[in-house]
C-alpha cells in the first residue's frame, strides 16, 4: 500500500510489460484535483527511456 499526505502530487502508471491496478479510498471533503493527461506519445517516450 502506498499512502500520500494531503496535497502531495503523484501519479499512477503501468508499463508495456507490467499492468497496474489502482484502488482509491477517499474520505476527504475536497474534490480530487486531476492534473495533466498523459498522451500516448509521452507514454511511449518514457517507456523507451526505461528499457
Amino acid at each position: 500500500m502506498i499512502r500520500f499526505e494531503k496535497g502531495t502530487e503523484h501519479w499512477h502508471a503501468s508499463s508495456k510489460e507490467s499492468d497496474v491496478t489502482y484502488l482509491a479510498l477517499y474520505g476527504g471533503t475536497e474534490p480530487t484535483t486531476w492534473t495533466e493527461i498523459l498522451t500516448q506519445e509521452a507514454y511511449d517516450a518514457i517507456s523507451n527511456q526505461l528499457k
